[in-house]
């Protein structure tokens, strides 16, 4: 058994927890007292620019007592790691129905740490695998298998996988105008567009925009555009000068002198799938507030779905009259 850092699992964690609410949340009619029966909930998003892929297997609990008082105990929500067989299968469609096995891996369970919160700090497990980029194909499909050696029980998914992507002529040397005050009033808030191919099998996009600038340390400020659903043709995303210092507005102080350094972009790009999941579980403010649950896992409820992240683009330089505008405008502390 190894330990994993936690920081690579925290957005990872994050969604699955918020599974397990939203899955607790629409059992509305249940007997506290009706046979046990062992459901599974299953996480796991493949992303083949990851060196850990990682996939969460808890268990549903009921029981006549305190819910709250049995979320912390772990045996409530985990399997004993020895009691199941995870593997995940490189497979290829011959015919309808009809599948070829590549290869093969079982994962190993892995003890993430955790922070105190609701649920067990105890033996909190992840399965998890390595794998080369040569294992990660758009032309194949990749299959969840867990098999419970205890009672034989059977829990399957799969999904298409992601590999790629690309920006379309955009060249990280190449500085970002986001204001000129050489031109008039109306004209100085500048706009950057930024252009994509769209990747096999990849339906939604979300674009991070990641500001590096030091204070007393180096710290890094992610601004999130919004998520751009794949229709046809080439992608792109319009990034408004007048948007961008608004967001430094509200995220930042100037109680402390800083310097701006660069941006990084970070594009990740998910499957329908993951589309449908984010879809169904978005705020919504109506009258009736029972929401449909997805789920892709046969024998057990969850996600088991793709996404690919892409960070190659980093160090991109501000222009001259938008870093001036910085310091003299925004009084945000910027030297």
């Amino acid at each position: 058994m190894i330990k994993i850092n936690k920081f690579a699992y925290m957005k990872f964690q994050y969604l699955f927890f918020l599974f397990i609410i939203l899955f607790s949340s629409c059992e509305t009619d249940f007997d506290v007292n009706a046979q046990w029966q062992d459901v599974t909930i299953v996480y796991g998003l493949i992303d083949p620019n990851n060196e850990d892929q990682l996939v969460k297997i808890n268990k549903a609990f009921l029981g006549p007592g305190d819910a709250l008082e049995m979320a912390s105990i772990a045996d409530s929500s985990n399997y004993n790691p020895s009691d199941l067989l995870v593997k995940i299968h490189r497979i290829r469609q011959q015919s309808f129905n009809q599948y070829d096995t590549i290869s093969s891996v079982t994962l190993s369970d892995t003890i993430l740490d955790k922070d105190d919160g609701l649920f067990s700090t105890d033996n909190n497990i992840i399965y998890t695998f390595k794998k080369p980029s040569s294992f990660y194909n758009t032309n194949s499909l990749y299959a969840l298998e867990i098999v419970n050696l205890i009672s034989g029980y059977r829990v399957t998914s799969q999904t298409e996988i992601i590999n790629t992507f690309s920006f379309e002529s955009l060249n990280p040397s190449f500085e970002w105008g986001l204001y000129n005050g050489d031109l008039p009033d109306s004209l100085r808030f500048r706009t950057k567009n930024v252009e994509w191919q769209p990747s096999t099998n990849g339906v939604i996009y979300q674009l991070d925009i990641v500001i590096n600038y030091i204070d007393t340390i180096e710290k890094s400020l992610v601004w999130s555009q919004p998520l751009v659903q794949y229709t046809s043709g080439n992608m792109s995303l319009k990034i408004k000068g007048d948007q961008f210092f608004q967001f430094l507005t509200t995220n930042l102080t100037n109680n402390i002198p800083k310097q701006f350094l660069n941006l990084d972009l970070v594009m990740t790009v998910g499957t329908d799938d993951l589309n449908t999941y984010i879809n169904v579980n978005k705020p919504f403010s109506g009258i009736v507030q029972e929401r449909p649950v997805f789920s892709n896992i046969n024998n057990g409820v969850g996600l088991y779905s793709s996404r690919f992240t892409y960070d190659d683009i980093t160090g991109i330089e501000l222009t001259n009259g938008t870093i001036n505008y910085m310091i003299n405008d925004l009084d945000l502390g910027f030297e």
